[in-house]
């Protein structure tokens, strides 16, 4: 006869920032959206909308639990603060989250998640100056496909397959993400892609689908990297489109200009300069404007002093043993003299010519035989010396690069700004990718779980980002701010870093033998920075920690 649990008299349960999570997710309305969408007809204790935060806590839960340890990650924290009823962490089955997710992939995730973020949008007030694109992949552990199909998914959406490793895991199959984020770093809109897609031609056919899903008042500037910037990509834009992007160097346009030796205008900024110019590449008529950076000169010039000395290096050795071969014809040496002078691009001919030499039969030793048959061979004679006028070039395209735009008004000042905040959606791949997300390694077996926990996954980015954003406007608004990880104080923290404010914070329990109950005494160890920030984001957050 197995024993009675033993209770102890008094025992705590991690809350931690959690409840700053789950408010922001209530205010929200996500998870009364997601009932609303896929509601359960049968009887249950945990909605789908229920799964939904449960995902989004184990998430941004920042424990580096995976997916597969969800019921273990929920063991010790108070979930009847977390989910306003009454659950336990055995409801959190594998069983349960699977049916969460096979209702997302029956729903749709891409329709599921535009339906969530225009409510988010609706309800955050977020204004839409500016957006961002960008195109990751993940790899998937531990998964058989059928040619990259899921055999049960009549509809499949993507292809589980090999492509290009953006993680360096050659060996793992992987699908892929694309994300228009705004000038906070809101995903507005996300495409699952199958492992193997295209940058230069998923861009463009994402940025389409978006503008027409997605109504905007006035045209749009979308940022994206060179990867977007070809003559298709161009063609399929509105006029209500402004596309802002760097010229990648396979632009012909661009490697000439580069080149060049231009006058350049001051910038605001003291270590840029730049020089405007106009295109019409791929037949769009455009603002080109290039940069130098005086950074980016600096970190180019050591690396071009240094390609220059190995080149001096190796060009003498090489010119003596080129000197040296044999060619069965002038035409012969004189085509190997170009190829070769080719490998050496800070060097040219000083003279080049062609001799002959008369070539005994092999083995023949001795004073030759007036009758002796030789063969004639051709040798070159070369002398190099350093080419100026190509180092000239190489220096004169150090630190600089090309944006192109067609808003034929934007300042060469703006666009610079513009562009360079392209970082917002690199970040957003960074934290969906960093060890401390709990579904950063993908152990699914089925391709329709994997598109929906990708759509959970850029969920969860959207309320990471908005909270962050939250945070920053609200202790601006106050005039609050927080120590950073040195110590100083800022009014921008991130929202992760935040967070572990409030490391240790927990709900207590006593336990009353008497009446066989246990009883909540409320939260402890919340300090005063737990309380600033919490006066930051407003009442509905600090009932969370009451």
């Amino acid at each position: 006869m197995e024993s009675e649990p033993v209770i102890p008299k008094s025992f705590t349960k991690r809350l931690d920032h959690l409840g700053i999570i789950a408010a922001l997710v209530a205010e929200l309305g996500i998870v009364d959206l997601v009932d609303a969408r896929l509601p359960k007809l049968r009887h249950h204790t945990l909605t789908h909308g229920d799964i939904v935060l449960a995902l989004i806590l184990n998430g941004l839960g920042f424990t580096q639990r995976r997916l597969y340890l969800f019921a273990a990650f929920f063991e010790n924290k108070p979930l009847n603060r977390l989910f306003k009823k009454d659950v336990t962490a055995a409801d959190f089955t594998d069983d349960v989250i699977g049916r969460t997710l096979d209702a997302i992939k029956e729903y749709g995730p891409e329709l599921l998640y535009q339906e969530i973020i225009s409510q988010i949008f609706l309800v955050a007030q977020i204004g839409l100056h500016r957006v961002h694109l960008d195109i990751t992949n993940f790899s998937v552990h531990g998964g058989a496909y059928n040619n990259g199909y899921d055999p049960d998914d009549p509809h499949p959406t993507i292809r589980i397959t090999k492509g290009y490793p953006k993680d360096g895991r050659w060996e793992l199959n992987r699908f892929g993400l694309g994300l228009i984020v705004n000038q906070i770093g809101v995903p507005l809109f996300m495409q699952l892609l199958s492992g193997n897609s295209n940058d230069k031609v998923a861009l463009p056919e994402m940025l389409a689908r978006f503008r027409s899903q997605v109504e905007f008042p006035e045209p749009l500037h979308c940022i994206a990297d060179s990867a977007f910037y070809t003559e298709h990509s161009l063609k399929t834009l509105d006029e209500k489109t402004f596309f802002i992007t760097l010229v990648p160097g396979i632009v012909g346009e661009q490697q000439t200009l580069l080149r060049q030796d231009l006058p350049f205008t001051p910038m605001t900024d003291p270590r840029y300069s730049y020089f405007e110019t106009e295109s019409w590449y791929g037949g769009v008529h455009q603002k080109w404007v290039m940069y130098h950076s005086t950074e980016n000169h600096a970190k180019k010039e050591k690396t071009l002093e240094k390609r220059r000395s190995k080149e001096d290096e190796k060009v003498n050795k090489a010119l003596i043993r080129l000197n040296n071969r044999e060619f069965a014809c002038e035409a012969d040496a004189l085509t190997e003299a170009e190829r070769w002078i080719r490998a050496y691009p800070y060097h040219e001919f000083e003279s080049v010519s062609v001799v002959t030499r008369q070539k005994r039969a092999p083995g023949l030793r001795g004073r030759p035989k007036k009758d002796e048959v030789t063969r004639t061979v051709y040798l070159l004679a070369a002398r190099v010396r350093p080419n100026e006028a190509a180092w000239a070039e190489d220096q004169n395209a150090l630190g600089r690069f090309v944006l192109a735009t067609n808003d034929l008004n934007l300042s060469a000042e703006d666009l610079l700004a513009q562009y360079k905040n392209q970082g917002v959606v690199e970040r957003g791949f960074r934290f969906l990718k960093d060890s401390s997300f709990a579904i950063s390694d993908i152990f699914l077996k089925k391709v329709g779980r994997i598109e929906a926990l990708g759509m959970m996954m850029t969920l969860m980015l959207a309320v990471y980002s908005l909270g962050e954003h939250r945070l920053r406007e609200r202790l601006a608004k106050r005039g609050i701010t927080v120590p950073n990880q040195v110590g100083k104080p800022t009014a921008k923290p991130t929202f992760k870093w935040v967070m572990t404010f409030f490391d240790g914070v927990v709900e207590s329990h006593r336990y009353d033998p008497v009446t066989d109950t246990v009883q909540c005494e409320g939260v402890l160890n919340m300090t005063k920075r737990c309380w600033d920030v919490l006066e930051a984001f407003g009442p509905a957050y600090k009932e969370y920690y009451m």
